[in-house]
């Protein structure tokens, strides 16, 4: 059985809500510099209904008519309203190939946006989680969907984020290994290229841990080390991987 996308975007957009309604909403989050619990809660409103629209049209948004998030205490009942119709759009039933997505990513089964969608309401509810009580009680991501994260960032985004860009040598390469579900990746980059492979095979610096502290790591919310994490190896390795920011 696959991962149910919909139902965690439903999920971890209602804990998100939760959070967001005790507030504080100036509380200041520390994996988005420069933000606050309201504007991660409004930021991620927008980021919903802007895939809306792309997952019922087929076609890329016109970002100047989306709905702008509100200020102050109004932004939550608004954020709240984005989630439902989303998770409905993600829920139907797909026909056919997904239509425009970002990345000009291939989307064979239509499962772009609910997955990208899964995956960055989870990881934004854990920043909410972390602003207002710290990591420490921030819960953990699905571990299924942490592990389809980790494959989705190397093998999507970090390529797209770092497209075009020079000196992305990482000078060896790194094993990423899941201790809680299946999961194993080695990555090096190759004359500027990144490349990557599933399954296990020795890396110059290892990261093991939970599934949901690996993705944690990737998208910099975590430090090596932290979150059940353990670095084996050249560390440096993996540290010159997370200062690119892919």
């Amino acid at each position: 059985m696959g991962i149910d996308y919909a139902g965690i975007v439903g999920h971890e957009a209602a804990q998100l809500t939760a959070v967001a309604r005790q507030g504080p909403l100036d509380a200041p989050v520390p994996s988005c510099p420069g933000w606050d619990l309201g504007r991660l809660t409004g930021h991620l409103g927008r980021v919903h209904r802007w895939a809306t629209e792309a997952v019922t049209t087929g076609a890329e948004p016109d970002q100047s008519g989306l709905e702008r998030p509100p200020k102050g205490p109004e932004v939550v009942p608004w954020f709240e309203a984005g989630f439902g119709p989303l998770v409905d759009a993600l829920r139907a039933p797909r026909t056919g190939p997904g239509g425009w997505n970002f990345m000009g990513a291939p989307d064979p089964d239509g499962t772009f946006w609910a997955r990208r969608q899964a995956i960055e309401t989870s990881i934004h509810r854990w920043d909410g989680e972390d602003a207002v009580g710290g990591a420490a009680d921030a819960a953990p991501l699905d571990a299924a969907l942490a592990s389809d994260g980790i494959d989705e960032h190397l093998f999507l985004w970090a390529p797209w984020s770092l497209s075009g860009k020079d000196g992305i040598d990482i000078g060896g390469s790194v094993h990423l290994h899941c201790t809680d579900v299946d999961g194993e990746w080695t990555f090096k980059t190759d004359d500027g290229v990144l490349l990557v492979d599933r399954g296990h095979v020795k890396g110059d610096a290892a990261l093991r841990g939970p599934a949901s502290s690996l993705l944690l790591v990737l998208w910099r919310r975590l430090r090596p080390g932290e979150g059940g994490t353990e670095v084996i190896g050249e560390g440096a390795v993996l540290d010159r991987w997370l200062a690119l920011g892919a």
